[in-house]
């Protein structure tokens, strides 16, 4: 569920999940935006859990998040995945506007106190190769997951990891590539480890049999769903003609992603 225009209503929502009942679905992730500009939010993902059996992810920055929503949150299988562009106070103000690293710190405590699962998602900007090694630091000491994802159209993004990998590397005490694009590390030092994932993106390479491996299809607050992030075309989802057209909709959606 991403944003793209106004915030998605929690009974297009209902329909949505149960129409994955019924197919064999990996993960659901709840984008945006920021999620938790939805009041519905917590009653979505409360929704969510209590229906499927696939993963259930989040993205978020936090700072909406509060107490009562942490509760309500740790009795579900949500996995929070932060934004979290930088880990000194300075760069992370100036990337996110106005906010605020230790206020974020302190909402990442509260929702591991919970025994919410939790990790760190960095979309790579540039090649400031120093800002980079302190997150993945930081997330090693911290032990938290760190997804690493260059960012998409950005100037020289597909070089990113020349830089990465090498730091990833002085720590790494596994490496696995799950395909797809994708390779996970296993880092420990000084007695504290975590894992860190980078999206080496097939959009970086036009390799349209790894996306489709590794694609997902997005449906967007106005129930329109989408295939390429990079694509414009869309396709406006039907439930009033029934699930069986709906699904009919998204294969023939999938069947037309041939091109990067």
């Amino acid at each position: 569920m991403q944003a793209k225009s106004d915030l998605m209503l929690f009974e297009d929502f209902k329909q949505l999940v149960d129409l994955l009942v019924t197919e064999d679905t990996e993960e659901l992730n709840i984008s945006g935006g920021e999620p938790f500009v939805n009041k519905s939010i917590v009653d979505v993902i409360e929704y969510a859990d209590s229906q499927l059996s696939c993963d259930i992810s989040c993205a978020t920055n936090l700072s909406l998040l509060n107490l009562e929503q942490i509760d309500r949150l740790a009795r579900t299988r949500i996995k929070l995945n932060i934004q979290f562009p930088y880990a000194d106070e300075n760069n992370f103000r100036k990337s996110t506007g106005n906010g605020s690293l230790s206020d974020v710190l302190q909402k990442v405590r509260l929702v591991r106190d919970a025994n919410i699962k939790i990790g760190l998602n960095t979309v790579i900007q540039n090649d400031n190769a120093a800002a980079y090694e302190q997150m993945i630091m930081f997330a090693l000491e911290n032990e938290l997951p760190l997804k690493l994802l260059p960012q998409i159209g950005g100037k020289k993004s597909d070089r990113y990891k020349d830089f990465i990998i090498p730091v990833l590397d002085k720590y790494s005490i596994e490496v696995k590539d799950k395909g797809c694009g994708a390779l996970r590390w296993v880092l420990e030092n000084n007695r504290h480890r975590t894992t860190v994932l980078y999206i080496d993106s097939p959009c970086f390479y036009h390799d349209i049999e790894t996306c489709r491996n590794f694609a997902e299809i997005r449906i967007h607050p106005d129930m329109t769903a989408q295939t390429c992030i990079l694509k414009d075309d869309t396709v406006k989802l039907c439930f009033e003609k029934g699930n069986t057209y709906v699904k009919q909709q998204l294969q023939e959606l999938w069947n037309d992603f041939t091109t990067c």
